[in-house]
């Protein structure tokens, strides 16, 4: 009999302690609360800040295109000027937000609690602006100095000989003379040079490599050499199969999954425009999936209130995968609150509390 009537009264002193906490969804507390202590919170959700790399591709035909199969048997060349964008990699990272479908009221006459309630300081970052936010341009290219400054000489001078009749001496006589003129030089003619200084190129660094000049170069200096006429060739390549320059641009979106983790579109990607905003004519939607890795507990349908203690909810792992057709990139598992389930929190009420552990403070 006094072992029952010890038990009473230390549950009676439990249920005393957390009697001192009341809390209520925003709007259904009463109108008249005498309690010293109030703060308003919101429980925890996972935003999903979503990184997206793309490069915006500019691709320029080479002035001497036309004759590369020709001249150098080239065929894999850039037929013609375009600007393409290429999706490089998407990230994403979980914050932690207000899930502003679940603000609750708490209020306390304890001591202790009115003091964490009063200072509690305000959460960071309470809400993200959902969708496409901002895009930064994080790398800017130009097309390389030779080839947008390549002006090869248009003129060249040639040389006539011929026979020119004189009289010398009263003789009639015919000398050999010569004249010099200007005449342009045709493309094909500017296109078998560049073609040539690429031949002449490979031939020096097969000569240089083979050990066939007659100066015994250091390794440095032959390593240099090398490295120029490699060079050389590389920049006379490029007049036959064009050069391809990228810009490096970054979006960024914040996406607040369902309480439900229900699948969701992430952005749109078009190779012509790059990320889009709506699913414009042949842009590709590119959709997150959840799969939580435990089942949620079943959570009770309706609450009473007051509740003597913090509502508040855990996190849980989820399965998060984004796809696109048939292509499916795997994040792994990224805890969220959107798994786990909510419950009752009771704090002691003679120690310091941070409230943020249970929600985010307004």
């Amino acid at each position: 009999m006094k072992r029952i009537v010890s038990l009473l009264v230390v549950n009676l002193l439990f249920l005393s302690a957390f009697a001192q906490i009341q809390v209520y969804p925003l709007g259904n507390q009463p109108e008249k609360i005498k309690y010293t202590g109030s703060v308003t919170y919101a429980l925890p959700t996972t935003t999903l800040k979503i990184t997206v790399c793309v490069s915006k591709v500019q691709d320029v035909r080479g002035y001497f295109a036309d004759y590369a199969e020709s001249l150098l048997g080239l065929t894999n060349i850039i037929q013609q000027n375009r600007t393409h964008y290429v999706l490089n990699s998407v990230e994403i990272e979980p914050l932690k937000t207000a899930d502003m479908s679940n603000i609750y009221r708490a209020f306390t006459s304890n001591p202790v609690m009115t003091e964490a309630m009063n200072q509690a300081p305000l959460s960071a970052n309470t809400t993200y602006p959902e969708g496409y936010l901002a895009a930064y341009q994080t790398h800017t290219a130009s097309l390389p100095e030779f080839f947008k400054n390549y002006a090869d000489i248009s003129y060249t001078q040639q040389q006539e000989t011929f026979v020119d009749t004189k009289i010398i001496d009263g003789v009639v006589t015919q000398v050999p003379a010569n004249h010099t003129k200007t005449v342009s030089k045709s493309f094909e003619n500017k296109a078998r040079e560049a073609a040539d200084a690429i031949m002449k190129s490979r031939k020096d660094q097969y000569n240089l490599a083979a050990g066939e000049q007659e100066t015994p170069y250091t390794g440095e200096a032959l390593a240099i050499m090398l490295s120029e006429l490699k060079n050389w060739e590389s920049n006379y390549m490029s007049l036959f199969t064009g050069v391809s320059i990228a810009d490096t641009i970054r979006y960024v979106f914040y996406l607040t999954p369902s309480n439900k983790l229900e699948q969701m579109t992430a952005f749109y990607f078009n190779e012509n425009k790059g990320i889009i905003p709506t699913n414009g004519s042949a842009a590709d939607a590119y959709t997150l999936g959840f799969s939580p890795r435990y089942p949620k507990m079943v959570e009770i349908a309706e609450w009473y209130y007051p509740q003597s203690g913090f509502m508040t909810r855990n996190r849980q792992p989820v399965h998060v995968t984004l796809s696109h057709n048939k292509t499916v990139h795997d994040f792994g598992m990224v805890n969220m609150y959107q798994a786990g389930s909510i419950f009752v929190a009771h704090p002691s009420t003679k120690e310091s509390v941070d409230l943020n552990e249970f929600g985010i403070v307004f």
